[in-house]
């Protein structure tokens, strides 16, 4: 499921979540699965996550960042859409 993490934007269902996983390649790993309940709103920041919970009470629950890389070809949704793009490691020769 797709969450955005902007600490304004409600939740619109109860999820139990193990991972946070951002656009950019990045994840948050709480210490043990975060119940969020319809209406939390959740930021994500340098410091980690905050949950803001509908009745305005706020948590910091403990977790770790770490990075997801998968290795291969990735999709650009940029100028040229649909265009296979190798990642760095791949080479220039697959373009």
């Amino acid at each position: 499921m797709r969450l955005t993490a902007d600490g304004t934007t409600p939740i619109s269902r109860s999820v139990l979540v193990n991972d946070f996983e951002t656009d950019d390649g990045y994840a948050f790993e709480p210490a043990s699965p975060l119940f969020l309940a319809a209406g939390d709103r959740i930021a994500l920041g340098r410091d980690g996550l905050v949950v803001t919970r509908a009745d305005g009470a706020r948590l910091a629950p403990a977790g770790d960042w770490s990075t997801r890389c998968r290795p291969g070809v990735r999709k650009d949704f940029g100028r040229g859409a649909g265009k296979q793009v190798w990642g760095a490691d791949e080479g220039a020769g697959g373009r």
